[in-house]
């Protein structure tokens, strides 16, 4: 059964601020960010305990079906990151039902973010004249179909929720059609592949105070109970497969690693205890890689609204950070200076690599030390978990899951 929104929802939002550049790096964008009034907000989401399993519920359980939650943060520094992901998820999803011959499983998207920049959308729609087509609101809100109000619903606002219409700067802006109003694909499902893109593209307007250790056990506790969100995602008898994508870090209020026992022992719960029946695998920083350039951008520096497209903006602050790169020239003047010959006051992109991304790009914050919880949280499931770098290619990450998988399903 899905919750449907109340009109209160679509209530005023109030108190700007700014979304923080500490709280998780979210350094692809920095955005205005209106809090919902408070009776608009959604319920606070909570680590929810599973209620005690019957006797037996977990007796059958196998590598005959699989439960795979990928938890996608959505904070404004995480465009890159989510663009490697949907490129990977191809060549995961084939390797998935071929190499591992896994024809029954469940596959499910939850953002890190309880209720974020769309419900300003939601706000700024019945606006006279209001176009989110054309980036009002600095482009938080583009490509948000206000018509979509009537067709979202309370879960759509709310934190462990399976994404099935992402809104947001970045997103898909579109209902991602998942058959039978679930919040969830299975194996049985037509255009697979094309519907978890959709989902997967969950924007990055998320807060930067993000909770992927909240979203994931919300999305598999209460969520997934009778009446839930989620209901019908989580199987007694199935392997459950969770692969965290997060760069958040310390930063985070939630992230403590003093705290990974606990999120095991709620993780396991879900299992009956039962070590076997759990994988999982984190992408986020592991406090190995800090950016070269990191110690000259210091915390001084300042994005805006739409410099993950701005290519131009990005060679600018980078070559003036980095400009012994061989992606950065310098046009000089003999002496005496000729007086067509203007040289450049700093070094500016060459031609040649004009049109791709600098490489700072793909590893925007790697603070030294940042983000181990994550790691820890990873770790604690033994040769049933792992770990990579955010930094990394994505396809590498995705072989390591299935091996994971594949270790885990041995012992049954």
């Amino acid at each position: 059964m899905h919750r449907i929104r109340p009109i209160a929802l679509i209530a005023a939002a109030a108190l700007s601020g700014v979304v923080s550049m500490a709280s998780c790096a979210n350094s692809d964008a920095i955005v205005a960010w209106e809090a919902p009034e408070e009776d608009a907000a959604p319920p606070a989401p909570g680590l929810v305990r599973p209620p005690p399993p019957d006797a037996g519920a977990c007796a059958t359980l196998g590598c005959n079906k699989v439960d795979i939650l990928f938890v996608v943060d959505n904070s404004p520094s995480m465009g890159s990151a989510q663009r490697r992901l949907r490129e990977a998820f191809p060549a995961f999803l084939k390797q998935f039902t071929t190499k591992l011959d896994r024809t029954d499983f469940h596959l499910m998207v939850v953002d890190t973010d309880a209720a974020g920049q769309d419900l300003t959308c939601n706000r700024l729609c019945p606006k006279l004249g209001f176009d989110a087509s054309v980036g009002e609101n600095g482009g938080l809100c583009t490509g948000f179909p206000c018509a979509s109000i009537a067709d979202r619903t309370l879960c759509d606002y709310t934190l462990g929720a399976g994404v099935v219409y992402p809104v947001a700067a970045n997103a898909s802006n579109r209902n991602c059609n998942f058959p039978d109003g679930r919040r969830y694909l299975t194996s049985h499902d037509d255009d697979l592949e094309e519907r978890f893109l959709c989902s997967a593209a969950v924007g990055t307007v998320g807060d930067g105070n993000e909770r992927p250790i909240g979203a994931m056990l919300a999305a598999l506790g209460r969520e997934s109970q009778a009446g839930g969100c989620n209901e019908g995602f989580l199987r007694k008898d199935a392997l459950l497969l969770v692969v965290i994508v997060s760069d958040a870090g310390n930063t985070a209020a939630e992230l403590d690693s003093a705290k990974v026992p606990e999120w095991r022992e709620q993780l396991l719960d879900l299992k009956c205890g039962r070590e076997e029946g759990v994988v999982v695998m984190t992408v986020s920083h592991d406090g190995s890689q800090t950016a070269p350039w990191y110690a000259a951008l210091g915390n001084t520096a300042v994005s805006v609204v739409g410099y993950e497209n701005d290519l131009p903006s990005q060679w600018r602050d980078y070559c003036s950070l980095v400009p012994g790169d061989e992606c950065c020239c310098t046009t000089t003047c003999p002496v005496p200076r000729p007086p067509d010959c203007f040289p450049d006051p700093r070094p500016r992109v060459c031609d040649e690599c004009a049109s791709k991304r600098p490489p700072w790009e793909f590893c925007w914050f790697a603070f030294s030390g940042y983000g181990t919880p994550l790691v820890h949280f990873a770790k604690s499931f033994g040769e049933r978990g792992g770990h990579r770098e955010i930094c990394d290619d994505f396809s590498g990450i995705l072989d390591g899951t299935i091996e994971a998988v594949r270790k885990a399903c041995a012992v049954f």
